[in-house]
Parts: structure tokens; C-alpha cells; sequence
């Protein structure tokens, strides 16, 4: 994708003059990553796709789009929700992948998506959810490994949004991450050795 910049005649290219805030992206990168857990809401096989648990829900008001966007950053699980969360990053998505396996004691995935095979229907970016919620930074986590700093601005970096399904043409690979608990019970041995 190539970009033309063009310069007014009063411009100087000063390298005193301030950047201004970087805006905002004007599309969803070509390739998304899923952070999958075993007990999430969203339902997945790489042979069905993604399926959002709340499929029924239309978000025709801002309000709506807000109170379900923030109770899914928020992982109130008493609302279920018609989103399914991605990352424009695969090194975020595995750092966030490795942090749910600690945190929740499950197995993790990291599922690649070609947002090329996305259905029609709107995509979200968590910042902007959260912006306008008035929670900036918020969301779970905490403190925690290599977050440096507050654990819900760490963990929606980069996320976006996808209303109720990602089909399965989308899926590119799955990647385990984390392996949840103690697999020590899994292996063979002697029973009652220590």
C-alpha cells in the first residue's frame, strides 16, 4: 500500500517542529490474532470458525455499543456478549496468550485470522471503546510480568472487536501457547513415587 504525502508551500520540514498525535487506523491489518481460551464465551473449532456466545443482541445505539463493549473489555461474564476480541500484533497476542494461561490455569491458543474473509458487519477498536466509556485503561489484569504499568491498557493494545462470527475461512493456523494447571497428572509413572 503506498502513501503520498504532499506538503503545503508554507511548510518547513523542521526537525524543531513538534509531531503531531498519530492518527487513528483507517482499516484492520490484513491478519488478526485471536487469543483462544478453553473456557471462553466464544465458541471455536478450526473447522466452524468463531461464534460469539450473544448472537442476538443488535447494537442500533452508541449506549448499547458501549455498555456491551465495556462489559467484554471488562470480562463481566454475567453479559454475554456479541464480540469476539482479536490483536493486530502476533508478539502482543502470544505475550497476552501467556499471561491468560498463568492467570486462568488453561490451555491457550493463538489463532491466526485473514481479516480479508470477514463477513460484512462492523469491527471496533478496544482503545476507542474505552476512550469514550470513560475508562481508559481499564479492564482486567493489574500489575503483572513485563506489563509495566496498568494491566488493562497492557492487555487491549492493539484489540479489536469483530460482531458475532470470524468464519472458518478466515483461520489461518493455531498455535498452543500455554498449557494450563499441572499436566503432571497426564504422565506415565510409578503411582505413590515421589
Amino acid at each position: 500500500m503506498t502513501i503520498l504525502y504532499t506538503l503545503s508551500p508554507s511548510h518547513t520540514l523542521s526537525p524543531s517542529s513538534p509531531p503531531g498525535p498519530p492518527s487513528p487506523p483507517t482499516a484492520i491489518p490484513p491478519i488478526v490474532y485471536r487469543v483462544h481460551r478453553t473456557t471462553s464465551q466464544t465458541r471455536y473449532t478450526f473447522a466452524n470458525g468463531f461464534s460469539a456466545k450473544n448472537q442476538t443482541t443488535i447494537l442500533s445505539y452508541t449506549s448499547a455499543l458501549s455498555r456491551f463493549g465495556l462489559a467484554h473489555l471488562n470480562q463481566q461474564t454475567n453479559i454475554s456478549s456479541p464480540f469476539i476480541s482479536v490483536y493486530d500484533n502476533l508478539a502482543h497476542a502470544e505475550a497476552v496468550a501467556k499471561y491468560f494461561g498463568e492467570k486462568y490455569g488453561e490451555d491457550t491458543w493463538v489463532v491466526s485470522v485473514d481479516t480479508q474473509h470477514f463477513a460484512r458487519g462492523p469491527v471496533f477498536r478496544a482503545v476507542d471503546l474505552l476512550r469514550e466509556g470513560g475508562a481508559e485503561g481499564g479492564g482486567v489484569g493489574g500489575k503483572g510480568k513485563g506489563e509495566g504499568g496498568n494491566g488493562g491498557e497492557w492487555l487491549h493494545r492493539g484489540e479489536y472487536l469483530v460482531m458475532y462470527r470470524i468464519p472458518p475461512q478466515a483461520i489461518r493456523d493455531q498455535t498452543p501457547v500455554a498449557r494450563g494447571g499441572d499436566q503432571r497428572w497426564r504422565a506415565v509413572g510409578v503411582i505413590g513415587g515421589a
